[in-house]
């Protein structure tokens, strides 16, 4: 991991057939993986590939002109792309239309979101882990809206949505993460309405089996009575254990 990344223009002859802009890093001396936007790994022989900067839109040559220039140095620069997100953990920069990368500023904080990353990938609530470096992830980028901003602009709650939170924290169970709760705005909803959770870094650290910080949140927008009403006709036996939440 942390080995070069490049991107490269289709030429005008299109005899490469690939998306226009597409990442590549190097796997081995001999080809290169490319990073798709499925989890399909794909190779391309090294001797058809012209190493050219990542940063720079420089089309790709005919496969007769192709060459690795060994003197060539390509070095891992996020600064240069957008920023979509910063905090106290690290910086987001998007990448592609469905990629970004999280570059963290403590390695303890790396490690912990990595792991519930990996951990998670087998849910459809986790994001998609692409790669890794020494201090980066990139990931799935979502299309789409923090659950916070969502309730703040519409002030109400559907069946249908506290359906899809239930399934949520159903899925951090089989998962084991030891925190089953988040908060609102590390719930996203993209745009076909399935909700993704992000900023795992808690998820083995802290032990929390009731969504405490999303039923206070909730409690503040003064949507806590009617998510629970929803949740004890949808789910009698969760309501029990949550509704001692609302007589506080």
């Amino acid at each position: 991991m942390g080995k070069p990344y490049f991107h490269y223009l289709s030429d005008n002859n299109g005899d490469y057939r690939l998306p226009k802009a597409t990442f590549f890093k190097r796997y081995d001396k001999k080809k290169y993986q490319l990073l798709s936007d499925n989890n399909n790994a794909q190779f391309i022989s090294a001797n058809r590939v012209k190493k050219v900067h990542f940063l720079k839109d420089k089309p790709f040559e005919h496969s007769s002109q192709v060459s690795i220039r060994k003197k060539e140095n390509v070095f891992m620069d996020f600064k240069r792309y957008k920023v979509i997100g910063q905090g106290k953990d690290g910086v987001i920069y998007q990448l592609t239309p469905n990629r970004c990368v999280k570059v963290f500023f403590k390695e303890e904080t790396y490690k912990k979101e990595l792991k519930a990353l990996q951990v998670g990938q087998s849910s459809s609530i986790i994001t998609r882990l692409y790669d890794y470096g020494s201090n980066y992830i990139v990931m799935e980028y979502i299309k789409g809206i923090s659950l916070a901003k969502y309730l703040k602009k519409n002030r109400y709650l559907t069946k249908s949505l506290v359906i899809q939170l239930i399934n949520l924290f159903d899925e951090l169970q089989k998962l084991k993460f030891s925190r089953q709760d988040t908060e609102l705005r590390h719930i996203l909803i993209n745009e076909q309405g399935n909700l993704k959770v992000i900023d795992l870094k808690r998820a083995f650290t802290s032990n929390r089996p009731i969504p405490i910080k999303l039923l206070t949140e909730l409690k503040e927008l003064k949507l806590v009575k009617e998510f629970l009403s929803y949740v004890k006709d949808i789910r009698p036996s969760l309501y029990q254990k949550w509704r001692k939440f609302d007589e506080k």
